[in-house]
């Protein structure tokens, strides 16, 4: 089951960073920057929060400072905090 999560974890961080990767340094991603957020906000929420937060340091992204500052912070706290009450429930 464990290796299901940490499977799980792998892809979607890669397909963050992979997403943040193409869109930095390349154009082939012809979207709005608010497209794009919502893409990152979406991945940051399914579990993809430590590669954007990675590669926005790697790649200096700028786009939108707000996003990777805040929100994604945001949420990688509210994750943990759900993370913490579930290992506590279950293991306590």
């Amino acid at each position: 089951m464990y290796n299901i999560i940490f499977g799980y974890i792998i892809i979607i961080n890669f397909i963050a960073m992979f997403f943040m990767y193409i869109d930095a340094k390349t154009k082939w991603i012809k979207l709005k920057d608010g497209a794009k957020n919502f893409i990152y906000i979406i991945l940051t929420i399914l579990g993809g929060c430590i590669g954007v937060l990675i590669t926005s340091q790697l790649l200096d992204y700028k786009q939108d400072e707000k996003l990777i500052k805040k929100v994604v912070p945001g949420i990688v706290f509210i994750e943990l905090v759900i993370i913490c009450y579930i290992v506590y429930k279950v293991y306590l």
